[in-house]
């Protein structure tokens, strides 16, 4: 009887080390997988950035747009100049051709309204 609750208590011990190994394993496995994901999931986050401070801009220049096709030249001018500020570096190049396309109706809006 006692050699038989002996080897009850080893395999017991034995399942317990067993699980027990089994969760540090998964856990050691869930922490390698973050690591080997967290680049991809930061460039992720970048490109998510950069798409919202486009669509920022963009409305902006929405806004900038509609304001000259309503012949509100100073407001277009001063929302235009306040875009100018901002750094466009980490825009997407459309942003800044649409910037410049809408600084050059400025400029043709504003030569037609000087000229007598």
């Amino acid at each position: 009887m006692a050699a038989s609750s002996e080897t009850t208590r080893r395999w017991v011990a034995t399942l317990i080390v067993l699980l027990l190994l089994g969760q540090a394993s998964s856990w050691l496995w869930r922490k390698y997988r973050r690591v080997q994901d967290a680049p991809q999931q930061q460039a992720e986050v970048a490109v998510q950035r950069k798409i919202a401070a486009s669509r920022a801009y963009d409305d902006a220049l929405l806004r900038a747009n509609h304001l000259l096709d309503r012949h509100e030249t100073t407001a277009a001018q001063s929302l235009l100049d306040s875009l100018r500020q901002v750094p466009t570096d980490s825009l997407f190049q459309i942003e800044r051709q649409k910037l410049r396309s809408t600084l050059r109706r400025l400029d043709s809006v504003q030569t037609i309204t000087v000229v007598p």
